[in-house]
């Protein structure tokens, strides 16, 4: 008799297939994964997958899980803001250009014009308001709290006290695909600017719930550095024909527009200021 007992078939740990626990979806979705990403080493893989996924379930059974899920509007926020430091980091540069430029011309001009006095003292005030430029451009980029001062977020600033003409002007040119912010009153309209730079402003002269109307609220920011170059279109049912020019010139606004608005398309004015 042979004492020798049979050996029992055991499956060792190498001759068991990972696909021994799976269905055929998931080992061809395992399958497709490595071939997309020439990943050769199937065995590595599966078990980096379960070691992750293990200490996943660990965290959440003491409540302290890692991962996070995000909403659509908070990851299109962090896209944004990231364009927006983009945009600034890489047009600084180019903005910089631009106002060195002219300081560099007039200074170079000065010596020419030491025996004409007259073109020279003009030749310093020149100096003076592209270094001024430039200063403003360097405090945008790095002292003013919120450095998307620049970027436009809309393309038309309105400042009128009449809702209903407010909705009037924000529904026609929205049809034309233009972005307007409306407000009430001119406090408000210096608000925003501070933040935010309109391609064009339409100005009410006549704003009855604001301490500065639309003549003095021009004039204010015509005088002021980072403001002058935003076209300013007035608005107004007092000024007569004849008096336009007048108007034009103590304000120093770019145009002026005369109610009552027989039709919409008299706004299209302001398409000329537009990019």
């Amino acid at each position: 008799m042979n004492d020798k007992q049979p050996k029992e078939t055991k499956k060792s740990k190498k001759d068991v297939k990972w696909y021994t626990y799976v269905d055929s979806t998931l080992n061809n979705k395992l399958n497709e994964f490595m071939e997309q990403y020439a990943i050769k080493n199937q065995a590595k893989i599966i078990r980096d997958s379960v070691n992750n996924h293990l200490d996943y379930v660990e965290q959440v059974l003491q409540k302290t899980p890692e991962r996070k899920e995000y909403d659509d509007k908070f990851i299109d926020d962090i896209i944004r803001e990231a364009i927006d430091g983009y945009e600034l980091s890489t047009t600084f540069y180019e903005e910089l250009k631009q106002k060195i430029s002219p300081l560099k011309v007039s200074i170079l001009m000065l010596n020419s014009f030491l025996n004409e006095p007259h073109k020279l003292n003009e030749s310093i005030e020149e100096v003076k308001n592209a270094l001024l430029e430039l200063e403003s451009s360097i405090k945008r980029r790095f002292e003013e709290p919120k450095l998307t001062r620049h970027l436009n977020k809309f393309d038309i600033l309105y400042i009128e006290d009449n809702e209903l003409e407010r909705r009037n002007v924000d529904t026609y040119f929205k049809t034309k695909g233009v972005v307007v912010k409306s407000v009430e009153t001119s406090e408000e309209g210096l608000e925003i600017l501070k933040s935010s730079t309109p391609q064009a402003i339409l100005l009410d002269i006549d704003l009855k719930t604001s301490n500065i109307n639309g003549v003095k609220m021009c004039q204010m920011l015509k005088t002021k550095v980072e403001y002058r170059s935003i076209p300013i279109i007035l608005i107004s049912t007092v000024v007569s024909e004849k008096e336009k020019k007048d108007v034009l010139t103590i304000a120093g606004a770019d145009d002026i527009i005369l109610k009552p608005i027989d039709k919409l398309t008299d706004l299209d004015v302001l398409f000329k200021f537009l990019k």
